[in-house]
């Protein structure tokens, strides 16, 4: 872990192009790490790091190994975490967010990323730093050597394991990914498990990876189970209607009550089947966007939309104020009527920024088309990016309500996957 000189630059960079293969540049631009050449920043010494001089125009490797010699952090670590957080060593679709948030520091779970630290540059120098201070017992950080309770996942109903954490290298990695595999997730081997609001694969993805490329990271055989113990309890329900094994997007729904995003009835419901309403939905969205600071105005922008009246008032003017609701041509907004599966699609995309996307000439799913969809390129946008999938019967049935189980789906795999 803590071997700065363990791999060269040029190793190291060799390892990318080895692992990356196929990897290509993105059309907006963004590099797979074989191909990176960025400028770093001089850094100053710190209490746990050395100087780093700044590089112009340098590769991932020589990105990687400067940070590595001075926080002395073992160089297959930063891969491995890479990996772990993004996927970026083995991807063939990089792009700037991946960059920017490539070892997902200051990028809390489930939510917004700090702009501070965005930047591959930021990025390793930080967590390298942030490494060397966890395995330090003398700053006080969570988890220590010795025993240990750690929660398998972000969601408190899904209970902890005793963890015995045997030294200090093994404490910095529990201290950055705070979580420990499930059984369930052990035995998946690199895969996910199913519908499981309890499953995490941070630490267990760790030790797979380092032991397939750099060898047993603790001298046992590859195949040994890192420290976990098994769950012995069935996830608890966010809302009394929703119970494990009984709905599809239990997952999901899960998430939108532990993120704050989905509040449900004061009778404890929250009614999945039921269509999601316009006013709920731009509560949802303001909600993911991570409540920003919004004074609504005095005048409502929608001719049926009171400042008094609707409960979602602050949240639909502000949807409209970010360009994500637009409403009717006649003024209205219409906060009480179902969101359609295809008006879904749009207010997603939007919420997304409205990224660069080009439709493809042959739809993907059969019952839209270039022609005859208003919103096909953004219900083609949502396909390509796995937020929806359609129905078995490969359509996407854009004028149907969408059902709030579903949008929970939606906006987890956006917010989330």
């Amino acid at each position: 872990m803590f071997d700065g000189n363990r791999m060269s630059a040029s190793e190291v960079d060799q390892f990318l192009r080895d692992q990356g293969a196929n990897c290509r540049t993105a059309r907006g631009g963004a590099p797979c790490l074989k191909d990176v050449r960025m400028d770093t920043p001089q850094r100053a010494a710190t209490d746990v790091c050395e100087a780093v001089p700044a590089r112009t125009q340098g590769t991932a490797g020589e990105m990687i190994t400067d940070v590595s010699r001075a926080c002395s952090v073992n160089p297959q670590v930063l891969l491995v975490m890479l990996q772990k957080e993004q996927g970026l060593i083995t991807t063939t679709s990089p792009t700037w967010t991946k960059l920017d948030q490539a070892l997902g520091f200051r990028c809390p779970d489930f939510e917004a990323c700090d702009p501070r630290y965005a930047g591959l540059g930021h990025q390793l120098y930080h967590a390298a730093k942030r490494l060397q201070e966890y395995g330090d017992a003398s700053r006080g950080y969570r988890y220590q050597v010795g025993a240990n309770l750690i929660q398998y996942s972000p969601y408190p109903f899904c209970g902890e394991a005793s963890v015995n954490i045997a030294n200090r290298a093994t404490a910095a990695l529990y201290n950055y990914t705070p979580f420990t595999p499930t059984q369930a997730t052990l035995d998946a081997g690199a895969g996910a498990v199913a519908d499981d609001v309890c499953a995490t694969y941070g630490n267990r993805n760790f030790f797979r990876n380092f032991s397939l490329w750099f060898g047993s990271p603790n001298g046992t055989s590859a195949h040994a189970y890192p420290v976990a113990a098994p769950m012995g309890r069935t996830p608890q329900a966010p809302f009394r209607d929703v119970n494990h094994g009984d709905l599809v997007f239990f997952t999901e729904i899960a998430w939108m009550k532990h993120a704050g995003l989905a509040n449900g009835w004061s009778d404890g419901t929250y009614r999945p089947f039921e269509p999601i309403k316009r006013d709920a939905m731009a509560a949802f969205l303001y909600r993911a966007a991570g409540s920003p600071a919004y004074t609504p105005p005095a005048v409502s922008p929608f001719k049926d939309v009171s400042p008094t009246r609707e409960v979602f008032y602050k949240e639909i003017t502000w949807a409209h104020s970010e360009g994500i609701a637009e409403g009717w041509p006649d003024g209205t907004f219409r906060p009480y009527e179902p969101v359609k599966r295809d008006a879904m699609a749009a207010f997603l995309y939007r919420a997304q920024g409205s990224p660069p996307f080009t439709a493809p000439a042959v739809s993907p799913l059969k019952d839209i088309s270039v022609r005859d969809t208003i919103f096909y390129k953004e219900i083609s946008w949502a396909y390509s990016e796995g937020i929806t999938t359609g129905w078995p019967d490969g359509s996407y049935r854009p004028y149907s309500p969408i059902l709030r189980d579903a949008m929970a789906a939606f906006i987890y795999r956006v917010e989330v996957d």
